[in-house]
């Protein structure tokens, strides 16, 4: 064998028992996949935490016309009204809330001031709940009445007048010494009139006669709508302005012409008039919650 051949021998040799040593340890070895970390969420409550607020801290409370709750934040001064519950609005005054009478100042101050027409009423009120009001009115009236550049005069004595209805509080949730107020009357009149010292003049024949109209007996019935405000000014005591708008019903037959003044009624021809009055009134009952003074958006 030549030494050549012996080299090779002992090269395959060596090379082969190197790979017996390697392959155990290749065959033990494993390879573990590496897993990328989860990608960081940007949660902002995660992030930082998060301070709970009182939605109403700033918020006060009010009711409307209609007993809905308005609140006010008292910050920025913006309304809403709450749309979270919806029910009838509760009326928190009893049925029988209070009991007034006044005094109707406008038609005497008239007198005062010269009219040549007028009187002077009392009316009674019963309020239920703060919200309906049954009203029953009486009064006297006169008139007379020389119209300017007439030749005669409309005589009406003292006589009485009646009227029965009802008003409707706006604000029947909130406090009653604040009031807006609209309503119905149905007035009735008895009375007497006569026209004295008329005058006719005839151009043709250039004379001139004068002749009376007797008294005459009438029976009128009208109608009225109203609308005003009534304000206590304390000890019960308040003062009301009314706003009337009125119109003749009904009345009896006239033979010689229509009566220019109506008791309780006023001018033929006008229809509207107004009252000023001062009343006194006499509580009943409580209300069942404590209410609120009225706001300006009420």
């Amino acid at each position: 064998m030549s030494l050549i051949h012996r080299i090779s021998i002992m090269a395959a040799t060596a090379i082969l028992a190197a790979l017996c040593c390697a392959l155990p340890s290749a065959a033990q070895r494993k390879i573990t996949p590496v897993k990328p970390a989860p990608a960081a969420t940007t949660n902002p409550q995660q992030q930082r935490p998060v301070r709970e607020v009182d939605p109403k801290a700033n918020l006060a409370e009010a009711r409307d016309a209609q007993g809905n709750i308005i609140f006010i934040d008292t910050v920025s001064g913006t309304e809403w009204v709450d749309t979270t519950i919806r029910k009838s609005a509760k009326m928190i005054y009893p049925l029988l809330e209070s009991v007034t009478v006044g005094v109707n100042l406008w038609d005497p101050a008239m007198r005062l001031l010269g009219q040549d027409y007028g009187g002077a009423d009392i009316w009674a009120e019963l309020s239920l709940h703060n919200r309906y009001k049954p009203v029953v009115e009486f009064g006297l009236s006169s008139a007379n009445i020389t119209p300017d550049g007439k030749n005669y005069t409309f005589h009406s004595p003292l006589a009485p007048y009646f009227r029965i209805g009802a008003n409707y509080n706006i604000f029947y949730n909130n406090n009653p010494a604040y009031q807006f107020l609209t309503g119905v009357r149905y007035g009735l009149t008895f009375y007497k009139y006569d026209i004295s010292e008329f005058t006719l003049d005839d151009p043709y024949w250039g004379i001139s006669q004068q002749f009376s109209i007797p008294s005459q007996s009438a029976t009128t019935g009208f109608f009225e709508f109203v609308a005003g405000v009534r304000v206590m000014l304390g000890k019960q005591i308040s003062l009301g302005w009314m706003a009337k708008y009125h119109a003749i019903l009904h009345e009896s037959k006239a033979p010689y012409g229509k009566p220019m003044y109506i008791p309780g009624y006023g001018k033929r021809g006008g229809a509207f008039s107004a009252s000023f009055s001062i009343s006194y009134t006499l509580p009943l009952g409580k209300p069942s919650t404590p209410t609120t003074e009225p706001t300006e958006s009420e």
